[in-house]
Order: C-alpha cells, then sequence, then structure tokens
C-alpha cells in the first residue's frame, strides 16, 4: 500500500511540476491577443506532444528513433481522410480505389477523427514494432529510419488516396491553443506516470543496463515494445493535432528535417528524462524564433542576416557542442522532482 502511494505521489509531483508552468505561460500568452505569438506558443505545444512522444520510447530505452514523424504523418493522413466533408471527398480523390470509396459515404467530427487516427497509429505500430524492437544499437536507428523513408515514399506515390506531392486539402482547421494546451497535460501526466510504473521501470532497467535486466527475468523486446507503441500513439496524437492545426499539407511537411528538429529538441534537454524533453522544445523553439527574426528583420542592435538555412545551421551546432560538452543534455537526464528535492535537503541542512 505504501508503495503504491509512493508510486502515485511521485507521479503527481513530477507531473505537476512540469504542467502547471506551462498552463500559466500558455493562460499568459492567450492574454495578449497578438494572433503570430499565440500560433508559434500553438506550434511549440503540438512539437512537445511529439517529443514527449519520442522520449516515452527512446529516452526510457535508450535507442534512438528516427520514425517517430512516420505515425505523426500517418496519423494526420487518416484523420484528414476520415473528417474532410463528405461532399469534398469526390472531387479531391477522384481515382480512390474501389476497397476505400467507403470513405466518401461519411464524415467523423474532428475529435472522433483523431482518437480513430490514434488508434490506427498504436495498430500500425505494434505490427512495425514486433521485428524492430528485437534490434539495438546502430541496427534500431537505421531500421526506424528505413521505415520513415517507407512511409514517406507510400504517401507520395499513393497519389490516388494521399494526394501524392499535392497537398491535402479541405482538412478542418479545428486545432487551438487549448487544444494543444489539453493535448500536452495529458501526455505529460501519461509519460509521468510511465516512467514511475512497473512497465516503465523495467524498461528503463534495459537502458541502464540490458544484461542485469535480463538477468532478472525483464524480456527487453517485450518492454521495448510496450514503450515503441505508447510513445508512436503519442507521436500519432502530435500529428492528427498538427494537420489539423494547419490544414494544409503533404509528405514534405512531415520530413527528415521536421525528425531532426525533434530529436534535436530531446537530445538538448536530455534525451533520459521527461523534463529533459520539455526543457528542450522551450529552449529550442525561443532560439529557433530568435534566429529566424535575424533572418527576417534583425533585432536590436543585430541586423537582418539574409543567410536562408540559419536556423538549421545553429541548431545543428548547438545540438553538436551539447553531444560533445553536455552529452546528457540540460538537464544531464535528470527530472525536475530530484532537483527540487536536492533543494529541499540544502535548505534543511542550512537551518541546522
Amino acid at each position: 500500500m505504501k508503495s503504491s502511494v509512493s508510486t502515485w505521489s511521485r507521479w503527481a509531483w513530477l507531473a505537476g511540476l512540469l504542467a502547471v508552468p506551462i498552463i500559466i505561460v500558455t493562460f499568459l500568452i492567450s492574454l495578449t491577443n497578438d494572433v503570430s505569438l499565440i500560433q508559434r506558443c500553438t506550434t511549440a505545444l503540438i512539437l512537445m506532444v511529439m517529443v514527449i512522444g519520442l522520449h516515452v520510447f527512446s529516452g526510457n530505452s535508450g535507442v534512438v528513433s528516427f520514425g517517430s514523424v512516420a505515425f505523426a504523418m500517418i496519423a494526420a493522413f487518416t484523420s484528414a481522410l476520415i473528417t474532410i466533408p463528405a461532399e469534398k471527398k469526390p472531387s479531391l480523390f477522384p481515382d480512390m480505389p474501389n476497397f476505400l470509396n467507403w470513405l466518401w459515404s461519411f464524415t467523423v467530427p474532428v475529435p472522433l477523427g483523431i482518437l480513430i487516427s490514434v488508434a490506427f497509429t498504436a495498430v500500425i505500430a505494434l505490427l512495425v514494432g514486433i521485428p524492430l524492437v528485437r534490434l539495438s544499437g546502430l541496427a534500431a536507428g537505421i531500421g526506424t529510419l528505413a521505415f520513415l523513408v517507407v512511409v514517406q515514399v507510400i504517401v507520395t506515390k499513393w497519389k490516388a488516396v494521399t494526394r501524392g506531392e499535392s497537398t491535402m486539402v479541405g482538412v478542418p482547421k479545428e486545432t487551438t491553443l487549448w487544444w494543444a494546451l489539453g493535448a500536452v497535460v495529458l501526455v505529460i501526466a501519461i509519460a509521468a506516470l510511465y516512467q514511475v510504473t512497473r512497465r516503465g521501470r523495467r524498461l528503463i532497467a534495459t537502458r541502464e543496463d540490458d544484461k542485469a535486466a535480463m538477468s532478472i527475468g525483464i524480456s527487453i523486446p517485450i518492454e521495448r515494445l510496450w514503450g515503441w507503441v505508447a510513445s508512436c500513439s503519442i507521436a500519432g496524437l502530435g500529428g492528427a493535432l498538427y494537420g489539423h492545426y494547419i490544414a494544409t499539407f503533404s509528405a514534405q511537411t512531415f520530413s527528415i528535417a521536421l525528425t531532426f528538429f525533434i530529436i534535436a529538441m530531446l537530445v538538448i534537454g536530455g534525451l533520459g528524462s521527461l523534463t529533459g524533453a520539455v526543457v528542450g522544445v522551450i529552449v529550442v523553439q525561443v532560439l529557433a524564433e530568435l534566429l529566424r527574426t535575424v533572418e527576417t528583420q534583425g533585432i536590436g542592435p543585430v541586423p537582418q542576416i539574409d543567410a536562408p538555412g540559419l536556423t538549421e545551421m545553429v541548431l545543428a551546432l548547438i545540438l553538436l557542442l551539447v553531444l560533445i560538452a553536455r552529452p546528457a543534455g540540460i538537464t544531464g537526464g535528470r527530472e525536475i522532482t530530484s532537483w527540487v528535492r536536492r533543494r529541499k535537503g540544502n535548505v534543511a541542512q542550512g537551518a541546522t
């Protein structure tokens, strides 16, 4: 009983310390009525969902995945296909295969469409994950990257269903700042709970010492499969929200560049902690916005630098420096709860 209470308190403590500041900042941003700022905040929150999704698997298992964006893409296109108004579908998809013609006859509400797309993504993740989770190290990374390439090729070439290189249009634009915030709070709660449960601790044990984990009866493929499916489902949620936020997108929207961006956020923040995932998104997104402003108009004493690709180049250099100087990221792979406990301990020692 005591262990159960401890688990719940650790979960609530971690989730609260991460979610509450995000809620407060988002609320303050909403009060500004600055459309551009609200749009950037919404985008950052959606990216945070994807980064937290990547952390659930890669952060807890130590196996870097390049495939999370593939599942975001699958969810985005799935949700689009079932939420586009039925009367628009014949003109948008005139060559739809006969076995998919049933898609023309109905339209589901966007919230239901997002849920269905996440469930579909989870099924695909399960099927793909069964062989992939048996790989580790470089082989696992290459396997997930290969899956991303396969999905991109299918989406690009299957014009009858995905419109190929043309943009997907007619998608309901319903994702708001509050939808994105709600999704972030939800996935923070899920990721924090997963870390403190027995299943999550087993996966972390395989990251710390896989041989020791196997010696006490932990099945590495099974634990990785659980984390993989949860991770890909969260990535799918982020992808579906993103699709309903930008409303027009193609396979190029979910490119390898986005994959790099998400991985950079997680690595810079700290691969091994949920706190690192959150901090990484905030730091990288703020830096990216500052660099884009420098590219377009300059900031204060800093003149405009007309150099396309400046943002990506600087972020790549920052990632390289972090990997060299601080491989565990800004947070050192530690959670915010450990920092708070340490501060409390120092205060208590000072008082005595």
